[in-house]
């Protein structure tokens, strides 16, 4: 078997070799996988790293679910722990939920997904100590490999393996992410988003979770995806008590960034990037995705008390007023050493270590007068936070 080759038989070999499993369970991945080798061969215009890149991507992911499902059989009691009330960001990309998210997740007693655990299951339950690990310095320079093939990524989303990563990795067992959207073009998968029923991709993301929490059981969850915003109905469905943080910007500021950030990752993966044709569609998928927030919150009003909206320059401005309101919104006590400690991670995360994030969106054949009717539903429902 061609170990490069992109069909479902020739990855789920190389998973199955990779995890030393085979039971995935249920083949509910296949819902994804299909239209996502579809997009590979036919719309990303990959280059030979790009291939490999996908190939990764999807071997890795299998090979995690194998290793939950295999965990699952061995610790029952474990793999039907509850997770209690866990608090969950999510909002239109660039809108400061990544930094928000490595904040909260600083505070003692805070616990959230790392870049390390999500890129390889199977060391959530060997490594001992994460700082000296040989194998966790590995996923850093896999990360410095990605910020060499794609110059300036660094500047735009600061990554290390110790930090939080979004739940997209806990999704992405059953091959459900933006991520593969995001470092190549793949409108067939991301129409597949926005029509896929996750109520199954959640309970796989639960699974998940429960998995990484019997390392570390007893933990405040913290998790964070632009994602959820599609799939708000699932999300509280799996996680009822769940409390939820939306965070706004305004779009124009917002999708300009989002589009610097596509063009620096598909650059790394594609030999051709026609960014200026792909832009609109980037926009469009971005509205469709925040628009259906709008409209899940809309329909059901009598649970607005589950979320907490926080305005992007609030927090950037006012980190501690910000951090005292979500505090008391998760009914949690705003403690002097919850507070140092995460202001004290504000002031100390790299900032422009890697360079300054520079882009207009005239570079990407957008303006604001096209962007601003795409989203006049959202901004006119959250005007206070954008």
């Amino acid at each position: 078997m061609n170990e490069s080759a992109l069909t479902p038989t020739a990855l789920r070999e190389a998973a199955e070799a990779k995890s030393g499993c085979s039971d995935y369970s249920s083949d509910s991945y296949m819902a994804a996988l299909e239209p996502l080798l579809y997009s590979i061969e036919h719309e990303m215009n990959l280059n030979a790293n790009g291939r490999q890149e996908m190939r990764d991507r999807i071997v890795n992911a299998l090979a995690n679910r194998l290793t939950v499902v295999a965990w699952e059989k061995a610790n029952p009691g474990l793999a039907a722990a509850p997770i209690k009330a866990p608090i969950v960001i999510l909002g239109l990309p660039r809108t400061g939920s990544s930094i928000l998210h490595e904040t909260l997740a600083s505070a003692p007693g805070m616990r959230t997904p790392l870049i390390w655990e999500v890129r390889d299951y199977s060391l959530v339950h060997q490594v001992s100590d994460a700082a000296t690990d040989e194998r966790i310095e590995e996923v850093n320079a896999a990360i410095a490999r990605k910020n060499k093939l794609a110059p300036g990524y660094a500047a735009i989303h600061f990554e290390e393996a110790q930090i939080p990563m979004e739940c997209l990795g806990l999704m992405v067992l059953d091959l459900v992410t933006t991520q593969f959207a995001t470092v190549a073009h793949a409108p067939t998968y991301r129409e597949f988003l926005v029509a896929h029923d996750a109520r199954v991709t959640y309970q796989w993301h639960r699974r998940g979770l429960r998995y990484l929490q019997a390392a570390n059981p007893g933990a405040q969850w913290v998790l964070k995806a632009p994602m959820h915003s599609l799939y708000l109905g699932p999300l509280v469905e799996t996680y009822p008590d769940a409390r939820i943080i939306q965070t706004h910007r305004d779009p124009v500021q917002s999708l300009g960034s989002l589009c610097s950030l596509y063009e620096t990752l598909r650059r790394a993966w594609s030999d051709d990037v026609p960014i200026r044709d792909q832009a609109p569609g980037d926009v469009a998928y971005s509205a469709q995705v925040i628009q259906r927030a709008v409209d899940f919150r809309r329909d059901h009003s009598e649970d607005e008390s589950r979320y907490c909206d926080v305005a992007f320059r609030d927090f950037i401005g006012n980190p501690d007023d910000t951090l005292r309101r979500i505090y008391a919104h998760c009914g949690l006590k705003y403690t002097d050493e919850a507070r140092d400690t995460m202001l004290g991670y504000i002031e100390n995360r790299p900032r422009e270590k890697y360079g300054k994030h520079k882009y207009t969106l005239e570079q990407f054949g957008l303006s604001a007068e096209a962007i601003e009717p795409l989203f006049a539903d959202y901004t006119t429902r959250f005007a206070d936070y954008v």
